[in-house]
């Protein structure tokens, strides 16, 4: 039986598909680096400003930069982006 969570997931695995970007879990260490953790996968993305980072904001998906990622902080000192729902892909130059 599909739930509310589930079926979102689902959806979200579907976009990121059709929008040929890999989905999973942001992880940043404050004003070091940045990572994906692939969603249902033990593989690892490091990232740099070579990525388009689009990170989830409730129901939409909000571009960041790779500096936003690893630099902007919430107002208790955190990584600001940091466990977040993300998607990328890796901007040809």
């Amino acid at each position: 039986m599909l739930t509310q969570d589930s079926l979102q997931k689902l959806i979200h695995q579907i976009d990121a598909i059709l929008t040929k970007t890999t989905l999973g879990r942001l992880i940043v260490y404050t004003g070091d680096c940045a990572f994906l953790e692939v969603e249902d996968s033990d593989e690892i993305i490091i990232l740099d400003d070579t990525y388009k980072i689009e990170v989830l904001n409730d129901t939409e998906w909000v571009s960041i930069t790779y500096e936003q990622a690893v630099h902007t902080l919430s107002s208790d000192g955190w990584p600001l982006y940091a466990g977040l729902t993300a998607r990328i892909r890796k901007e040809v130059r």
